[in-house]
């Protein structure tokens, strides 16, 4: 691949392919290889990026009948939870690079106890909070628009604040504590 002044067609449609994550191993390896020499396609992507996460929340919530969840919620109180090291599983976000593994949520409150992991370069929209949210960075790096979180630092936000687009330029693993309301800003 070369270096483009301008973005074509194909450039496009390998962007996309790539932000949607697409791309087979080897195409992804070499298409990565050259977003580092190539400013037009990087454009795209982040472009590209920002679309694809907001379409993973234009599906309207369904909630159900009050009787239905009166009944769910009483199934699932409980007074005690623990969780393995070996227990549950990584679910890819529909942001490339980017897995939640969610240990626990209280279906009364909203309220989601989450280790995320960010894969180097990742992106993460814009979003606003419906609560709480804490975040604990275990390993690497959480990079907003105004400040970093590196290893170790912790910080909290007020519900209905707001969080710009985050990346990451190591990868990042983080503990979070985030509500099911939270929703992603719309450009």
């Amino acid at each position: 691949m070369t270096n483009h002044s301008s973005a074509t067609d194909e450039i496009r449609e390998r962007a996309s392919t790539y932000a949607l994550g697409l791309l087979d191993g080897p195409e992804t390896l070499e298409f990565e290889e050259h977003l580092g020499d190539c400013a037009v396609c990087r454009s795209e992507v982040r472009a590209f990026r920002e679309v694809t996460g907001e379409l993973a929340y234009l599906a309207p919530t369904v909630r159900p009948a009050p009787r239905l969840k009166r009944e769910l919620l009483r199934k699932v109180r409980f007074e005690h939870l623990l969780v393995r090291a070996d227990e549950g599983a990584w679910e890819q976000t529909p942001f490339p690079g980017v897995e939640l593994r969610h240990l626990f949520v209280d279906e009364v409150t909203g309220a989601v106890t989450s280790l995320l992991r960010a894969a180097a370069g990742a992106f993460y929209p814009a979003h606003r909070h419906g609560g709480l949210e804490h975040v604990y960075v275990i390993d690497g790096d959480m990079i907003f628009n105004d400040h970093t979180l590196n290893t170790g630092d912790y910080e909290v936000s007020a519900g209905s604040s707001h969080h710009s687009s985050i990346t990451t330029e190591t990868g990042c693993l983080a503990l979070i504590i985030h509500n099911k309301a939270d929703k992603v800003l719309l450009s």
